[in-house]
């Protein structure tokens, strides 16, 4: 497994591309999103790297800051199975799972979709500041 870091995250990679079937994942692919401190995060994505490099969890990524989330990667098919996985590591309860392009299967479940966008909110605002949550804003927003 290689780690990648950009602005916001630290994505967790297998060494060897694997091919994925596009239209499955932008019908069926997603996430568990878990919040927690970032320690606790980056122990969790320790406990991971092994199985990313072994297909048995297709990727992540977490949140570069504290506190922190961490994004792992399945198809829906294969959620409870990953949740499984994750729990085994020491993943908390504060999580969440969400489509990443089926939005129509997200809006169906319109209290796991708030809950993880206000959580993804709360998780910015605590990690940099109301002025640092601004100024991040900007700079995602700044054309390239």
């Amino acid at each position: 497994m290689h780690k990648l870091e950009d602005l916001l995250w630290v994505w967790l990679l297998p060494d060897v591309q694997r091919a994925i079937d596009r239209d499955e994942w932008i019908r069926h692919g997603g996430k568990w999103i878990i919040f927690d401190s970032k320690e606790k995060i980056e122990a969790l994505a320790q406990g991971l790297a092994p199985l990313i490099d072994s297909g048995e969890i297709s990727s992540a990524k977490y949140w570069n800051k504290d506190p922190s989330a961490i994004n792992v990667y399945s198809l829906d098919s294969d959620k409870e199975r990953v949740w499984e996985i994750l729990k085994n590591l020491g993943a908390g309860e504060s999580r969440v799972w969400e489509y990443d392009y089926a939005m129509d299967k997200n809006i169906l479940r319109p209290f796991d979709f708030l809950y993880s966008w206000l959580s993804k909110f709360r998780t910015i605002l605590q990690s940099y500041g109301l002025t640092g949550t601004l100024q991040l804003i900007k700079e995602i927003l700044k054309p390239r």
